[in-house]
């Protein structure tokens, strides 16, 4: 009897098991897709505004030292590059809708893709940090030379600050932008599964 029992809680858990509605799924990875996509948008326009920000200052402000224009050439070096991989990022997903055709191409794509941010989040932000930080110290010496110590200080201080703050919103970010690429990745796999069953 305790055998008929456990065959019939099994039964149970399966039949009251939901079928996984395809067009509430796709809707759901159409819609973080998107907001995604909008996402990179909005930090390629505001990158490519910080490079015309820099670009004009470098052409218009004259500079006492040969550090400050070093500085600024780094800045929007870095500025370029990350500027570059948004656009890339951008174009590749937005251009990508096998999803509807083939969700396991668009599933290992998205997974190869979620390595290439975490990546760029991690390791690559670290050596764009540090570029953008020996960029502000080369600037730091014509402020150095042209303000009073105070001064000085102060915009040490504020950068130190600012770094700290990124270093903070990074965190949150990277886990977001992990967050939501697995939230889509795993909407599709439970398709995928549901439609292999």
């Amino acid at each position: 009897m305790k055998d008929f029992d456990a065959l019939k809680d099994i039964w149970t858990v399966q039949s009251a098991k939901p079928k996984l509605d395809y067009d509430s799924i796709l809707k759901q990875v159409k819609k973080n897709k998107a907001s995604y996509t909008a996402k990179l948008l909005t930090e390629t326009l505001v990158m490519l505004a910080i490079v015309l920000l820099l670009a004009s200052v470098w052409i218009f402000k004259s500079f006492v030292l040969w550090t400050s224009h070093l500085s600024l050439f780094i800045l929007i070096s870095c500025c370029l590059y990350y500027l570059i991989v948004q656009i890339r990022d951008y174009k590749s997903l937005i251009n990508n809708n096998t999803y509807l055709e083939q969700p396991d191409r668009f599933i290992t794509y998205l997974k190869e893709y979620r390595k290439k941010r975490y990546i760029l989040n991690t390791r690559t932000f670290t050596a764009y940090s540090i570029f953008i930080g020996i960029a502000i110290g080369l600037y730091f010496i014509e402020v150095f030379v042209a303000a009073p110590l105070w001064q000085t200080i102060a915009a040490i201080s504020f950068t130190i600050a600012w770094f700290v703050l990124c270093m903070v919103l990074m965190q949150s970010y990277k886990k977001k932008e992990q967050d939501k690429l697995s939230e889509i990745i795993n909407n599709l796999e439970k398709l995928e599964k549901q439609f292999g069953e």
